[in-house]
């Protein structure tokens, strides 16, 4: 559930107060930041968030073996080095000497705990089956095979191995998420499901949980344990759920936040115009997409299919209607993805004009069976959150501007309801959108593959099935990209999904904050950031 309560926009004055006052324990402003957040967090326990406000915060607590640099690469964390077999499906990792904030040292048993953990929770994490690549890892999460079957093991105090039923090129990656953190066993033994209040938690982060008020703020410290504490600048960082992007500019703009994760698009003129340097756009590695229904009767005929798709003014939605950085998707895949050449291939209507793409899908329908007699009579659902409701009236639009007997009704919903009406199957075609973990082609091309957990249209093609398990076999980069590439043609030409935009991702900083780098996986380690102030009195 998003809360959109209060962020305590008077916290930052009466910190600054208080340390003009010379209260030796205030936060030292130079070294602290308020951040906006998006949402409540649902969880601080890492093996069971969801979200990317979570791990925001998560980032700060815990460190995996792998770790985000400010350019969105991947750096050892607790891992000095890691070897891989040549067939891509033994990983071993070498562990620093490192402590939990309370002094106990972190060790490799830590690590499979966490692995564990993770694919035993109740609930579960949402992103737990982007890991059943490890071996044994779904018959574990379903209950069939013991958690210590689970293929992660120590294989002394300091050395963890992954053993993979597939080659999985970005397990670094993903072992940097807060899903994969060490979790400390001794402290989990001692408080169960409590242990991550407060007063119990401890981390191997750079920082500590000092205080959790619900719907209100989270307040990080710096951790004197972690081992690279040398390095870290802030002392204090505090978080804040901000869902009213509107409240949350003005927050930055007065100096009551110095970071919101979000802006609204059709602002961006405006907040350059009076915020200068403030505004960071890029594109991130999300698309956003129609999902056909397969199980409905008129998607069972790709003319329909094609036809739909082939009406969307891709352009006109991501370059005007929006005007934020988003760009228009002829392909699944988004660019920027590693070791994957996005963008090379696009649906066939890709530079056509809109004229002719809709008499193509004109007659498309109509080779269909549908015309004056038979209308195509149909309802797209969509998110009621974020641009989607500017987006939704133009697909509509573009849909009933191929002839008058298309006839479209838009249903707007909650997040939640959406996507668990898509989840049931009860929708005739919808709006979705998918974002990267993995930073990997695979993870986009999966949400289309027939029974994927991802697959809420029931898509299936055998053909595109063999193209996915032939890539996942691969260990070769070069022939595993090949094989997606081929793959992704596949699923254009077939159409289980149609993709509209690529998502801009925005965030709003104030030019005091230092070591913050905009880049498209979205990870912003508050680790390496610091103050022109605190820089300033070194």
């Amino acid at each position: 559930m998003m809360h959109n309560r209060s962020f305590a926009p008077l916290l930052l004055p009466v910190v600054l107060v208080l340390a003009a006052c010379g209260n030796a324990n205030a936060p030292d402003p130079a070294r602290t930041l308020q951040i906006g957040n998006f949402a409540e967090p649902g969880t601080l326990d890492p093996n069971k968030m969801d979200g990317a406000w979570e791990g925001r915060i998560a980032d700060g607590l815990f460190m995996g073996l792998t770790t985000n640099l400010a350019n969105g690469d991947i750096a050892p964390g607790m891992a000095t080095s890691w070897t891989t077999s040549p067939d891509g499906l033994t990983w071993t990792f070498k562990l620093r000497d490192a402590q939990w904030s309370d002094g106990t040292p972190v060790s490799a048993a830590d690590f499979v705990s966490g692995m564990q953990r993770l694919m035993t929770s109740v609930p579960a994490s949402s992103s737990v089956s982007v890991y059943f690549f490890i071996e044994n890892a779904e018959a574990v999460r379903s209950g069939k095979m013991p958690a210590n079957a689970l293929g992660v093991r120590a294989l002394d105090p300091k050395t963890v191995e992954f053993k993979l039923n597939r080659p999985a090129p970005y397990l670094p990656r993903l072992l940097s998420w807060a899903n994969a953190a060490p979790v400390p066993r001794h402290i989990i033994a001692s408080y169960g499901e409590a242990w991550i209040k407060p007063e119990h938690m401890v981390g191997n982060g750079p920082y500590l949980l000092k205080e959790w008020k619900a719907g209100d703020f989270v307040h990080l410290v710096k951790n004197p344990k972690f081992f690279d504490a040398a390095s870290v600048c802030l002392n204090d960082l505090y978080f804040y759920p901000t869902k009213d992007v509107i409240a949350a500019e003005r927050a930055v703009r007065s100096g009551k936040l110095d970071i919101n994760f979000d802006f609204s698009g059709s602002r961006l003129a405006e907040i350059n115009k009076n915020m200068p340097g403030y505004a960071h756009v890029t594109q991130g590695q999300r698309t956003s997409y129609i999902n056909f229904n397969m199980r409905r009767p008129e998607f069972k005929d790709l003319r329909v299919r094609q036809a739909l798709s082939m009406a969307v003014d891709r352009d006109f939605i991501a370059l005007q209607v929006l005007a934020d950085g988003s760009e228009p998707a002829y392909s699944i895949v988004p660019k920027g993805i590693k070791s994957y050449a996005g963008g090379t291939v696009t649906l066939a209507s890709k530079g056509q004009s809109q004229d002719v793409r809709v008499a193509k899908a004109k007659a498309l329908l109509e080779a269909a069976g549908y015309g004056p007699n038979k209308p195509l009579v149909l309802t797209f659902a969509h998110r009621n959150s974020g641009e989607v409701p500017k987006i939704a009236p133009v697909l509509q639009a573009n849909w009933q501007s191929i002839a008058p007997w298309v006839k479209i009704t838009l249903q707007g919903n909650d997040n939640a309801i959406h996507y668990a009406s898509l989840q049931r199957g009860d929708y005739q075609f919808a709006d979705a959108s998918w974002g990267t973990i993995t930073s990997d082609a695979i993870e986009h091309l999966e949400i289309i593959r027939t029974g994927g957990g991802s697959n809420d249209g029931a898509f299936s093609d055998p053909v595109y099935d063999k193209l996915l398990d032939k890539a996942a076999r691969t260990a070769d980069i070069k022939q595993r990209e090949e094989t997606f590439l081929e793959a992704e043609a596949r699923a254009l030409d077939q159409l289980g999904i149609t993709p509209v935009i690529f998502d801009s991702m925005r965030q709003l900083v104030n030019p005091r904050v230092t070591g913050y780098q905009v880049n498209g996986t979205g990870d912003n380690p508050f680790r390496l950031m610091c103050t022109k102030e605190a820089q300033a009195a070194k």
